[in-house]
C-alpha cells in the first residue's frame, strides 16, 4: 500500500515538472511563483450563525490586504467595506454594514460572501453559516419608542407548579453554573448571577454543588436550605415600573416570589464554546423561570434611559415556564451590565446605567494585579532584568488614572501598593459596591525568551467589545514606537480569569506585553512609553463607550 502511494506521488510529481517544462511556467512549488499567490484575506465577522433582527445593522468586518478592495455581498447586496486604522500584523481591518430589511419570521440571508481584490489577486471567503433573521414577538403590534406592548397570556393551566427542596441564595452575588455547559470550568458567562434571596428548586445533589430544576448550578455553600418539600406555585410578573434619572435607569418589577432570572443582551455570534466573534447589542431579554404569567399593562419608558421600548410575553422552555421581558435599548451597544436586587418588599430592582458617548461621566475601577499582601509581597512576573510585575502593573494603572480623569472619567484604583491588597474575590466584592461601568486589571505577560505582543481577556459576551478596543489601541501605540516591527496583536480572548466573571459591569484584563521577552521588556519600562500606554489604553476605553 505504501509503495503505491509512493509510486503514485512520484507519477503525478513528474507529470507536474513536465508539464511546467513544456509550457515554460515557473516552479508552482517556489515561493512567489504565480501558482502560489500571497494572501490577502485573512479573518471574516461573523464567520458564524447568527441572529438579527429587521431593521437592525449587521456588522460586516475583514481582515485583509492594505490595497485590497473589499465587499461583502448579503442577500444579494453587495456591501464596500472601508478600510480603518486598526491592523493585524501586516493586514489592516475592513468595516461595514448591511440593514437587515422587513421579512417574515424563520427567513435566513444565506452565506455572506466576502471578496477582496488587489492589482494581481482576488480571494474571497465564504461565512461558514447562515444569518438567521428573527423578528420580535411582538414586530407589528402597538409598540412604539417610549410605549410597550405584550401578550398577557395566561400558561399556568398547561404548566403543573414546581416543587420540592428549596434553597436560597445567601450573598449578595452567587455565581451561576451550567448543569450542561460549554466546557467552562468557572461561572458561566451567560448566566446571571443569583442575587442574595433567589429561590430555587433542588434537582440533585452533585459533590460540593446542586444542580436545579431551572437547569442552573450553584455552591452548596453559596445556599441554604428553606424549604425540603412544597411549592412556591407558578410566579406571576404583575407589575412594572420604569424610571430615569440622571444616570441610571431602574426596572421595579413585581412578582409573586423571588424567582431565578437571566438577563441577555442581543445579538451577538459564537466562534465556538465561549468566544464572541461578533456583538452588536440591540436588545437585553430579561427571563423569569417558573413564571407561567406576565400580567402588565400601561407600561411607559421613559426618554433619556437604558431602553426606548419594551415587549413581554410567556413560554416553555426546556421544560421550565418563562416570562420573557425584552427591552430594546436607546442606543446599540450601550449596555454595560445591571446591578440586582431582591428588596424586603418582595419586589426585584434592576439597575442598569443610562449610555455614555465619552468618558465623561464613566466610572472605572483599575486592578492593578498583584502587589503587597500585608506585607507579604505577590510579585507577579519576574521580567528579564529582574523587574517584578506588581511594579510594572502599579506604574501603568497610576498612568492610565491620570489620563482617564482628565478626560473627565471618575476612577476607583485598588490599593496594591500598600499592605490591604485583597484578593481576587475581595478586589470584586469592592467593584460591586463601588458600582462601575467597567473594570480594567493591568497586568504584563510571561513565556519564551521569544513570545510578545498584547493580548486582552474578557468573559462574559458584552466585555468583548471592550476587550477588543482597549487591546487594539495598545497595539496602535506600538506601532508608533521604534519596536513597531516588532509588534504583535496577539489578539482579544475568552478567559475565567476571577476578575473577568462579571455581570454587573464590563471587565478586562490586559496584558500589555511580555516582560520576559528583553527587547519587549525595555519598551514596557521605558518612562515615555509609559505616558503613551495610558493615551492609547484610554482612547480604546473612549472608543468602547462610543458605542465601537
Amino acid at each position: 500500500m505504501l509503495k503505491t502511494q509512493k509510486f503514485k506521488f512520484l507519477k503525478a510529481f513528474l507529470l507536474m515538472t513536465l508539464l511546467t517544462m513544456v509550457l515554460g511556467c515557473t516552479n508552482v512549488f517556489a515561493a512567489g511563483g504565480t501558482g502560489v499567490k500571497e494572501p490577502i484575506l485573512s479573518q471574516i465577522e461573523p464567520k458564524g450563525v447568527t441572529s438579527v433582527y429587521t431593521g437592525q445593522q449587521l456588522k460586516l468586518r475583514a481582515l485583509a490586504d492594505s490595497t485590497a478592495t473589499v465587499t461583502a455581498k448579503v442577500n444579494g447586496t453587495t456591501v464596500n467595506l472601508t478600510k480603518t486604522s486598526t491592523r493585524t500584523g501586516t493586514m489592516y481591518w475592513f468595516e461595514g454594514s448591511y440593514t437587515v430589511p422587513s421579512v417574515t419570521a424563520g427567513k435566513d440571508l444565506g452565506a455572506i460572501s466576502f471578496t477582496a481584490k488587489t492589482a494581481s489577486n482576488t480571494e474571497t471567503k465564504l461565512s461558514a453559516g447562515l444569518v438567521g433573521v428573527e423578528v420580535p414577538e411582538n414586530a407589528g403590534g402597538s409598540s412604539n419608542p417610549g410605549g410597550s406592548s405584550g401578550d398577557n397570556s395566561d400558561i399556568s393551566g398547561s404548566v403543573d407548579a414546581v416543587s420540592g427542596q428549596q434553597v436560597s441564595a445567601t450573598k449578595k452575588y452567587i455565581d451561576v453554573f451550567k448543569t450542561d455547559d460549554r466546557g467552562e470550568d468557572y461561572a458561566a458567562p451567560y448566566y446571571y448571577n443569583m442575587p442574595k434571596g433567589t429561590i430555587d428548586y433542588v434537582k440533585s445533589v452533585s459533590g460540593n454543588y446542586y444542580e436545579l430544576k431551572s437547569g442552573r448550578k450553584v455552591k452548596k455553600s453559596d445556599v441554604a436550605v428553606v424549604a425540603d418539600s412544597g411549592s412556591q406555585g407558578n410566579n406571576v410578573i404583575s407589575g412594572l415600573n420604569v424610571s430615569v434619572d440622571s444616570k441610571m435607569t431602574t426596572l421595579d418589577i413585581k412578582g409573586k416570589w423571588n424567582v431565578p432570572f437571566n438577563v441577555e443582551t442581543s445579538p451577538f455570534t459564537y466562534s465556538s464554546g465561549n468566544w464572541v466573534t461578533s456583538y452588536n447589542a440591540t436588545k437585553v431579554t430579561i427571563t423569569f423561570d417558573y413564571t407561567t404569567q406576565m400580567n402588565l399593562s400601561g407600561v411607559s419608558i421613559p426618554s433619556g434611559g437604558a431602553f426606548k421600548n419594551a415587549t413581554w410575553s410567556t413560554r416553555v422552555k426546556d421544560g421550565v415556564a418563562q416570562g420573557v421581558l425584552e427591552l430594546t435599548l436607546s442606543q446599540p451597544n450601550k449596555y454595560y451590565g445591571c446591578y440586582a436586587e431582591y428588596t424586603s418588599t418582595g419586589s426585584l430592582k434592576l439597575r442598569f446605567y443610562n449610555p455614555l458617548n465619552s468618558l465623561s461621566g464613566a466610572r472605572i475601577v483599575i486592578d492593578p494585579g498583584h502587589g503587597n499582601n500585608g506585607g507579604n509581597l505577590d510579585s507577579g512576573t519576574i521580567g528579564a532584568d529582574g523587574t517584578y510585575e506588581s511594579v510594572m502593573n502599579l506604574q501603568k494603572a497610576k498612568a492610565l488614572k491620570t489620563e482617564l480623569e482628565n478626560r473627565g472619567a471618575t476612577v476607583y484604583m485598588l490599593d496594591s501598593d500598600g499592605t490591604n491588597l485583597k484578593d481576587l474575590y475581595k478586589r470584586c466584592q469592592l467593584a460591586y459596591d463601588w458600582e462601575p461601568h467597567i473594570y480594567v486589571s493591568v497586568h504584563h505577560n510571561s513565556g519564551a525568551a521569544s513570545a510578545r505582543g498584547v493580548e486582552t481577556y474578557y468573559n462574559t459576551p458584552f466585555s468583548m467589545p471592550l476587550a477588543r478596543n482597549i487591546n487594539n489601541a495598545i497595539y496602535q501605540a506600538y506601532l508608533q514606537m521604534p519596536y513597531s516591527d516588532g509588534a504583535k496583536n496577539r489578539g482579544y480572548k475568552f478567559s475565567e480569569f476571577a476578575v473577568t466573571r462579571q455581570k454587573q459591569f464590563a471587565s478586562v484584563l490586559v496584558e500589555y506585553g511580555f516582560m520576559t521577552n528583553p527587547q519587549e521588556m525595555e519598551i514596557l519600562k521605558n518612562s515615555s512609553n509609559v505616558s503613551l500606554f495610558a493615551k492609547h489604553t484610554a482612547d480604546g476605553i473612549a472608543n468602547y463607550f462610543a458605542g465601537k
